[in-house]
């Protein structure tokens, strides 16, 4: 059936393709992109079987909107990936809604919406909006994908204008979001602890608001994101027994609770970008019936550049920290249980070359040199880890 789903995805997506690339049939508006990357790396599987090389790594996305007046809009947008053992190339909806502008400083929408996380989760599905193959992971987390970026409610949104101090854009939602177990990579995070399989999940509610300030100082903006979410239920199996009379196969329920926030920077001048964030989440959680509460703080940054040379040709780099528990950030924690003090951090240093063949074409090529293992999974690495390692990507992405 996912075979069937995916093939008929592909045909959709290449019968518009020859219409001008980007269709405008009676007033609706068609676009769509098509990638296929592949990811190396020389020690530690990371998003995929990298250590072999391996080419899940794609996707797929093709949208559809139509202007209804001057104030309402409707799309929605079909889409489809492969990243290691996460996704699996499901077709899914990654946003529908309709969009109604009253004024500039108000706006509704409802529907499935993308969530405001940092300055680029609205826009990471675009390739050629951004430089960088991969975000930077340590704020934008590419196996959480789901689980980060869209919700099911309603959202207010809109631009004030401050006369001499620039203008203040924002957006509020409330909604909800249940990803699927199967291909989610929440469902990796839960089971690379060894001791729990997630079986299915009701994401309970949320709420989520950005600020932006586009300052007097033009390509200047700040920026802060928050997201809050509430009642977050899974189903478990306990995969290990836990103890005497607690065999390995028993049902049980987890409940979790999230709060982070995203301070953002960037700023803009003729081909030059230069962006830099921080990211804080706390999150607790506890198994019914088991003394298993636990709350921990990670906290994340990272700071990047990209200049555009000529109009083929553009070079980018970032150097990012994430730290899963901010309070050992030294890996004391790990020693005590015998594994390495090294799964306490990563660093990454990113180097990234993008060449646009044309409008519609683009090929990127990107190094990263790693120091920890804090964002690695157990499940991908069962027989060891190592700390310093290298991993090179590439990808090709079609747009129309």
């Amino acid at each position: 059936m996912k075979k069937k789903l995916v093939l008929l995805f592909l045909v959709m997506a290449f019968i518009v393709i020859p219409n001008v690339y980007a269709a405008d049939l009676s007033g609706i508006e068609i676009h769509g992109f098509i990638s296929q990357g592949y990811l190396q790396s020389d020690e530690n599987n990371y998003l995929a079987d990298s250590e072999d090389g391996a080419f899940q790594f794609n996707e797929l996305g093709i949208n559809f909107s139509k202007e209804l007046t001057d104030k309402l809009r409707i799309g929605l947008q079909f889409f489809s990936r492969d990243l290691g053992d996460v996704g699996n190339n499901e077709v899914e909806i990654d946003w529908a809604y309709g969009d109604y502008r009253w004024q500039d400083w108000l706006g509704i929408r409802i529907g499935l919406m993308k969530m405001a996380q940092g300055f680029y989760n609205e826009t990471r599905d675009v390739d050629m909006l951004r430089t960088f193959i991969l975000l930077p992971q340590s704020v934008y987390i590419e196996t959480s994908r789901d689980y980060y970026t869209r919700m099911w409610g309603g959202e207010l949104y809109g631009e004030i204008p401050l006369n001499t101090f620039g203008s203040l854009s924002y957006r509020a939602l409330i909604g909800t979001y249940s990803p699927d177990a199967d291909n989610s990579g929440l469902t990796k995070f839960i089971d690379d602890d060894g001791v729990f399989n997630a079986e299915d999940m009701d994401n309970g509610i949320q709420y989520n608001g950005s600020l932006q300030w586009h300052t007097p100082l033009e390509g200047l903006r700040i920026g802060i994101t928050g997201w809050k979410q509430r009642n977050f239920t899974t189903s478990l199996i306990n995969s290990i027994p836990l103890g005497p009379g607690i065999p390995a196969g028993l049902p049980w329920e987890m409940e979790l609770e999230n709060w982070a926030t995203v301070y953002s920077l960037e700023y803009s001048w003729n081909e030059l970008i230069l962006a830099a964030e921080y990211r804080y989440r706390e999150t607790s959680y506890s198994v019914n019936n088991l003394p298993f509460d636990k709350t921990i703080d990670s906290e994340a940054w990272y700071a990047s550049a990209a200049y555009r040379f000529t109009d083929w040709f553009e070079l980018g780099t970032y150097y990012s920290e994430s730290y899963p528990d901010k309070n050992d950030k030294d890996g004391d924690r790990f020693k005590t249980i015998g594994q390495p003090d090294f799964r306490a951090w990563q660093k990454d240093f990113a180097l990234t070359a993008r060449f646009d063949f044309n409008e519609y074409w683009l090929l990127k090529l990107e190094g990263h040199k790693m120091d920890g293992a804090g964002d690695l999974f157990i499940l991908d690495n069962p027989d060891r880890l190592e700390e310093d390692w290298y991993l090179f990507a590439a990808k090709m992405t079609f747009n129309f």
